[in-house]
């Protein structure tokens, strides 16, 4: 059975995906929202708008060393500002208005590539309930991740139209709103040619804006970052992989493409950080990890090539994951994170395409089971979205939240004593901070902040080591030499 494409069946996605993320209406900012959106000079009014665009993404505290450019996103917040005022509840609201239509896209797009109109549907309700998108969804700042898929897909369609001149427009404004979208003219190009759509003429008009789009964004590039064109050099507290050299970075990111199959298809531990030492790197030809990695990826090509010219659906599907991890998979070159589930919210659209395609052939031999099992999917994964959205609500809640997942993350242990101690958990607040240092000895501000903690319980001895070996790692700091002086 064949349908159009109704306008019923994008908006029942839509409703799906902005239902199950309601909760984050009651969050308050969280992580990176305090910098780029609460405490962000350059979005309090829209006349700095047009400076947003020659401006680097990280555009306070020395930001421009990470070598990020989004001024599409930024300016996002800023028309956010403007319209719902300075409080959360407002750039909550749009980022959840915003995956609904990312979610309609999803299914337009999936209907496109299907065979049925249930690879759209059940394709697009799990890409709209998917737990592993909450980070992007519920963060504020994960904006840049939703502005993006929003704009690729849409360009997509435009392409798939022939509406050139639209497509590159909005392909401009994707690679504006985050670098990894990039990639995307390859994914139009072999959706063309599977389905024998490139013309022998016209090739120029069809591509070439996508080229010019590419130039427009590398001039305000330069003029925003000047010599700072790439990251910083990558912190072994972030990506420790890359840190570790180049074998243990591809090594490791064969292994984390593995873990981040396994979150969208079994989100059972979701969090927030997955930095030193909540992913050992993986550093022998022999590890298990590096083996899985392998079989995984090489299973994704030996299925997209296959399905080349046998199933479009399984071809675009492979495609659509490794176009869209491939820059910030470590793979290629370092990153300035091992594995962050925000970056799996464009990529997981080949997982919910592969589901949906295998759930529609399938309802052609059980047409009673496979409605039941699909419904029950998508009931467990939006009970699990609804349930993690709340995690989001501030730093505090988060952190407690989230290192009781992950217990090896330094950063998440750090941040658990961070925040406790702004709550007057001092107690608590203490016994993260000396497992963060104990996970990462190199850990300079714990250890300034472990002092702190030792002072203040009259542990001077104790916090006299810390602050000692504070000022040894992070020698320009001036706060732990200061406080020790006053101890002396």
């Amino acid at each position: 059975m064949r349908t159009g494409t109704s306008p019923w069946w994008p908006l029942l996605v839509a409703l799906a995906a902005v239902l199950v993320h309601l909760g984050a209406l009651r969050n308050g900012f969280a992580l990176d929202d305090v910098t780029l959106v609460e405490h962000n000079p350059s979005i309090v009014s829209l006349a700095h708008l047009p400076r947003l665009f020659v401006e680097p993404y990280w555009n306070v505290g020395g930001g421009e060393h990470y070598g990020l450019f989004r001024p599409l996103t930024i300016a996002s917040y800023a028309i956010n500002r403007a319209i719902t005022g300075p409080g959360p509840a407002g750039f909550h609201a749009v980022n959840v208005l915003l995956h609904g239509a990312v979610a309609a896209l999803a299914w337009l797009a999936l209907r496109r590539v299907g065979t049925h109109y249930g690879t759209a549907l059940l394709g697009g309700l799990l890409f709209a309930v998917l737990p592993v998108h909450s980070e992007a969804v519920a963060n504020i700042a994960g904006r840049a991740e939703i502005l993006t898929a929003l704009c690729v897909l849409a360009a997509w369609l435009a392409h798939d139209k022939g509406w050139s001149a639209a497509a590159a427009g909005l392909y401009l404004a994707a690679i504006l709103s985050k670098e990894s979208a990039v990639l995307a003219p390859a994914l139009y190009l072999a959706d063309d040619l599977t389905r024998r759509r490139v013309p022998r003429t016209g090739r120029m008009r069809r591509y070439g804006g996508y080229a010019l789009a590419v130039g427009v964004m590398l001039a305000l590039r330069a003029a925003a970052l000047g010599a700072h064109q790439a990251a910083e050099d990558t912190i072994p507290l972030d990506n420790p992989a890359a840190a570790a050299g180049v074998a243990p970075r591809v090594a490791t990111a064969l292994w984390v493409q593995v873990l981040y199959a396994a979150s969208c298809l079994v989100p059972v531990h979701l969090v927030s950080d997955y930095s030193f030492d909540a992913i050992p790197t993986v550093r022998t030809i022999g590890d298990p990890r590096l083996i899985a990695g392998l079989l995984l990826v090489g299973g994704m090509v030996a299925a997209g090539s296959w399905a080349w010219s046998r199933s479009r659906p399984i071809a675009i599907a492979a495609l659509l994951w490794g176009i869209f991890f491939l820059p910030s998979s470590n793979l290629l070159f370092p990153t300035g994170t091992v594995m962050a589930e925000r970056l799996t919210y464009l990529p997981s659209l080949g997982v919910c395409l592969v589901l949906g395609h295998a759930g529609a052939a399938a309802a052609r031999r059980w047409r009673a089971l496979v409605p039941v099992v699909a419904a029950g999917l998508v009931a467990v994964y939006a009970g699990r979205t609804i349930a993690r959205v709340p995690a989001w609500r501030d730093n505090l809640t988060l952190a407690t939240t989230d290192v009781a997942t992950m217990p090896r993350s330094a950063k998440l242990q750090a941040g658990a004593g961070i925040f406790l101690s702004d709550a007057g958990r001092f107690a608590e607040a203490e016994e993260h901070l000396r497992r963060a240092v104990e996970i990462y000895p190199a850990y300079a501000q714990m250890h300034y902040n472990l002092a702190v903690l030792l002072v203040r319980r009259g542990a001077r001895d104790e916090a006299v080591e810390h602050l000692e070996r504070a000022i040894a790692l992070a020698p320009a700091n001036p706060r732990p030499r200061r406080l020790l002086q006053s101890l002396r």
